[in-house]
């Protein structure tokens, strides 16, 4: 009786469904084309008010008073960007061991108030920043952040936790470089940006730099980076201006860090930190080995831009159309028309000072060679051609339409507002971003493609199984081939 009601239910359902379908067929056969899209309805970016306590620590304050929450970034400019190739991880190693403890509170202790106080906390460093995020309901918040604030003005280094994150990052770096896609991102990091700057490597570091660092590496680091005018505070939510500098104030206006370096997230980095390497005239196709893969994983790119670039902005909706989500292009040619990957993306990074435009797949072995034509072809097309117009409207509209979602929340808006900050660009950088972005046209993204992008990408990386691949890639004569170890060696 059991098995008979199961399965007139399951005939019922299946009925159900087809006659969904019929109704929905017959519906998109009666509409030839979906409506327009409405109008953008406003959207009001908070002010920012931006104020500097005696000892240089930069403060900038966004309200926003829905709901009774407030979230706050510490950003020290003491990323990845500022360390030496000789240290590389010693950054990111200090952002982590931040949250390890302080002078007086252990790591243990430390977390154990801020679940007390309901308080979301977290320390860690990438290329551009290093610092806290606190977010607290706002009749705590002064108390946490005081608490945060302690992780970057009196953290401790324990030698044991010293060693344990070390430990982690070695394994987080040996898991990235297990999977094709993430090998073959960071060599093409490698071959686009000088050795000297920290852009060339994964902000965690390299396996044979982290392995040596010390603790008297991280203490030493921290005393050159960290300090009140290498600081900027960021707050955004239930709080006003007045009452920001008075916890500001408490948590930050007694420390004083002489060593430190004395200028925030300039634009104009010395040392040539963000220097890119030439590119070289010819394509270089840059082959690593994988025996017995199954995938390969693949990236073809070049330098691009800064995110501070006049050209951003046109950029930033061509990389939508071109790969930036799982409608455009890359992913319409490689996933569902052939079938060569799960997923293929383009990526347009633009940072403080320098960027990169990039494709990155991990496609089928066998389907290696033909995923390059393929994805050269499309890069040719987006750099060659203009944007057809319904084309371009409906990746525009998307980008335009999901901004609000994307800072609906005080973390979201502190995130993009941080991001802003920490690559050289304004705070108020969003205030009046939907109507620049949805002012651009296929013809400003086309002409931003024809000054940013060469038609002929100069870096293709490809890390596979090179018994299976190699000879076909070679056979496309696309570019001078060189055969790299995966420690990023060229070995023929």
């Amino acid at each position: 009786m059991s098995r008979l009601f199961t399965m007139v239910a399951a005939l019922s359902l299946a009925t159900a469904s087809l006659g969904s379908r019929a109704a929905c067929q017959d519906s998109a056969a009666t509409t030839a084309t979906p409506p327009a899209p409405g109008p953008v309805r406003p959207y009001n970016f908070p002010t920012a008010t931006r104020f500097t306590l005696d000892n240089g620590v930069n403060v900038i304050v966004l309200e926003r008073h829905a709901l009774p929450v407030v979230s706050a970034s510490i950003l020290v400019d003491a990323g990845a960007l500022r360390e030496s190739a000789v240290t590389s991880g010693v950054a990111s190693l200090t952002g982590s061991l931040l949250s390890s403890g302080t002078r007086e509170l252990g790591g243990a202790q430390l977390a154990e108030w801020m679940e007390r106080y309901g308080a979301d906390f977290s320390t860690g460093a990438d290329h551009l920043q290093a610092g806290a995020n606190v977010t607290a309901l706002a009749p705590v918040f002064d108390a946490a952040f005081a608490l945060a604030a302690t992780a970057i003005t009196e953290p401790s280094f324990p030698e044991r936790e010293v060693h344990r994150l070390q430990r982690e990052a070695l394994a987080k770096i040996a898991q990235r470089r297990a999977s094709v896609e993430g090998l073959a991102a960071e060599v093409f990091a490698r071959t686009i940006f000088d050795s000297a700057s920290g852009y060339s490597r994964p902000a965690e570091g390299v396996p044979a730099t982290v392995v040596r660092l010390t603790r008297a590496d991280v203490v030493r680091w921290y005393r050159s980076a960290y300090g009140p005018r290498a600081t900027t505070v960021l707050l955004v939510g239930d709080i006003t201006p007045a009452a920001a500098r008075q916890v500001v104030e408490h948590a930050f206006g007694d420390w004083v860090a002489l060593g430190a370096r004395s200028s925030s997230f300039e634009t104009a980095l010395e040392s040539g930190a963000a220097r890119p390497l030439e590119s070289a005239v010819t394509t270089r196709v840059i082959l690593i080995d994988r025996p017995g893969s199954v995938q390969s994983g693949v990236a073809i790119g070049q330098l691009a831009i800064a995110a501070a670039d006049s050209n951003y902005l046109p950029m930033f909706v061509l990389n939508r159309v071109f790969g930036g989500a799982m409608s455009a292009r890359l992913s319409v040619n490689l996933r569902e028309r052939h079938g060569f990957t799960y997923g293929a993306y383009s990526r347009l990074d633009a940072r403080r000072g320098s960027g990169s435009m990039v494709i990155s797949a991990a496609v089928r072995t066998d389907a290696t060679d033909s995923a390059l034509v393929e994805a050269l072809g499309e890069w040719r097309r987006i750099v060659r051609d203009t944007i057809p117009g319904p084309e371009f409207q409906r990746a525009l509209n998307a980008l335009v339409a999901g901004f609000p979602s994307l800072v609906q929340t005080a973390q979201g808006l502190r995130d993009r507002v941080a991001t802003a900050i920490t690559a050289g660009l304004p705070a108020d950088f969003y205030a009046s971003y939907r109507e620049r972005l949805a002012a651009v046209s296929p013809a400003n993204s086309h002409a931003a493609a024809a000054r940013v992008l060469r038609l002929e990408p100069p870096i293709v990386v490809v890390v596979g199984d090179l018994r299976a691949v190699e000879s076909r890639v070679r056979a496309l004569n696309i570019g001078s081939v060189e055969v790299w170890d995966t420690q990023g060696k060229r070995v023929r």
